[in-house]
């Protein structure tokens, strides 16, 4: 029986949700469009981390590679 609590607990609050966003649409609106920038920039951050974590482990590989040849 518990589930179907959980169940009914989900729909009312989707439902609220959708009526919410409906009744303030222009103001969501505003919101996304002033996170727009933020999201931006984040994932912006996030593949500049990414590109120089891979650069550092090929330069380390290089080295190791280079260190390997050199001693044979």
């Amino acid at each position: 029986m518990k589930e179907y609590g959980e169940i009914l607990l989900g729909v009312v609050l989707a439902a609220l949700g959708i009526a919410g966003i409906w009744v303030f649409k222009w103001q969501v609106l505003d919101v996304i469009k002033g996170v727009i920038g933020i999201i931006v920039l984040l994932v912006g951050a996030v593949f500049l981390m990414i590109g120089i974590s891979d650069v550092r482990e090929k330069g380390e590989a290089e080295s190791t590679e280079s260190e390997k040849g050199e001693g044979d």
